[in-house]
C-alpha cells in the first residue's frame, strides 16, 4: 500500500521521486521515475532534517513541519511523517510546489497508516 501511495506522487507534474526514510537514514520504500540513488537521498534526508530540527529548537521556533531545499535543477521537499519516518519528494523546476505540498498534507495520514 505504501508503494502505491508514493507512486501517486509521481503522477504530479515534475515529481521524479517520493521516498520514505527512517530516522536512521535507511530507505523504507520508494517510488522513482528514472535513475536515482535513493540510498544516498535517504542518508542525506535524515541528516538534513535532523540539523533543521535542531536549528528550530535552538532558535525557539518550535517543531519542524516541512523543509524545502531549493536547488538549481528543482526542489526537494522533506517532511516528518511520524517520530521515526520522513518523506522526501524530489521535483523538477516545472513542478507546482503548492500542489505537491497540498497532496503531501492531504495524504500524510494515509502514508502513516501504511507504515
Amino acid at each position: 500500500m505504501l508503494k502505491q501511495i508514493l507512486g501517486e506522487f509521481l503522477n504530479l507534474e515534475g515529481v521524479s521521486a517520493a521516498v520514505v526514510v527512517g530516522r536512521d537514514g535507511f530507505v523504507i520504500e520508494s517510488a522513482v521515475s528514472g535513475k536515482m540513488d535513493v540510498d544516498a537521498l535517504g542518508a542525506m534526508t535524515s541528516t538534513g532534517i535532523g540539523t533543521s530540527e535542531a536549528m528550530g529548537r535552538e532558535m525557539g521556533k518550535g517543531q519542524l513541519n516541512q523543509m524545502l531545499v531549493e536547488l538549481d535543477k528543482g526542489p526537494i521537499i522533506v517532511s516528518p511523517l511520524s517520530k521515526d519516518e520522513l518523506i522526501a519528494i524530489v521535483a523538477e523546476n516545472t513542478s507546482n510546489l503548492g500542489r505537491i505540498r497540498y497532496e503531501l498534507k492531504k495524504n500524510k495520514e494515509r502514508l502513516v497508516a501504511a507504515l
